[in-house]
């Protein structure tokens, strides 16, 4: 009898305890999204530039007036880029959760993932934007001393070969 009464008071404490168990800690949800929000700039689709370029700015060569404009910038969109990119790494999580549950139908899980897109659209759209800031507030020789500083920083970005091939070029043409 007392062998029958052990073997249920384990399976309660088993039963009682497993949701606990079960669901992750704050702790480890933090973690999960800090680990998919780096994972998701690796894999981004245009790089993120701007803080090579404010801490490289006097080897670029860029006047306070040009820092000035890209700072403003950053202090309009970086914000709302974070905060996009920090609820695609959320949305990513919960999409996988998800996925695991038989009671989520696929059109849902369709639905999650379509959110997923506009927000990545949402972060492409702040990049080109910053890209457009970069192109109109840099001069060629912002541009060679950027490439130098990338080709420093081993990001795994070349110098364009347009633009290399055009340098060249006109380079070749002054002679």
């Amino acid at each position: 009898m007392s062998v029958r009464i052990l073997i249920l008071l384990t399976i309660s404490v088993l039963f009682i305890t497993q949701p606990v168990n079960a669901e992750p800690t704050v702790e480890q949800k933090r973690h999960d999204l800090d680990h998919a929000i780096k994972k998701l700039d690796k894999i981004n689709f245009l790089p993120n530039l701007l803080p090579i370029i404010i801490d490289n700015r006097d080897f670029i060569g860029l006047r306070q007036e040009q820092v000035d404009d890209l700072e403003q910038w950053r202090k309009t969109n970086r914000a709302p880029m974070l905060s996009a990119m920090h609820r695609i790494a959320e949305k990513r999580i919960e999409m996988k959760q998800a996925a695991l549950s038989p009671t989520v139908s696929s059109s849902r899980l369709i639905q999650m993932q379509n959110e997923i897109f506009r927000l990545q659209r949402e972060v492409i759209e702040h990049k080109l934007s910053c890209r457009e800031k970069i192109i109109q507030t840099f001069n060629d020789e912002n541009w060679i001393s950027f490439f130098m500083v990338l080709a420093d920083e081993d990001v795994g970005i070349t110098v364009p070969l347009n633009y290399a091939d055009a340098r060249r070029l006109q380079d070749e043409s002054e002679f």
